[in-house]
């Protein structure tokens, strides 16, 4: 069993290291925690086999798709579907974990 992931801990070592993201599998889920540079566009991609859970954890994040975009702040998350494609973007930085179901 493993002990709990505290994800403060996590991006706090992750700035202190100069590091943009660590993963780690939970229960069969890959939980991405992503440190997001301010500026700049991030890359379109998609995910064929599962959704992906965005939750903020800190600063302003966009989650664009084709059609239109989601502006997330802290604590709050949005569902990508299965297959759509999407980017996600920051203005000032944020602090982003990511779930996906590990197939």
């Amino acid at each position: 069993m493993n002990g709990p992931t505290d994800f403060n801990d996590v991006f706090q070592r992750l700035a202190r290291d100069n590091q943009r993201e660590e993963t780690t599998l939970l229960g069969g889920v890959a939980v991405r925690m992503v440190r997001v540079a301010g500026g700049g566009e991030g890359r379109w991609d998609s995910h064929p086999h599962t959704t992906e859970t965005v939750i903020v954890w800190n600063g302003d994040f966009t989650v664009d798709f084709r059609d239109h975009s989601l502006h997330l702040t802290p604590g709050q998350c949005c569902v990508v579907p299965t297959g759509a494609e999407h980017r996600g973007t920051s203005r000032n930085g944020a602090d982003v974990v990511l779930l996906q179901q590990v197939t």
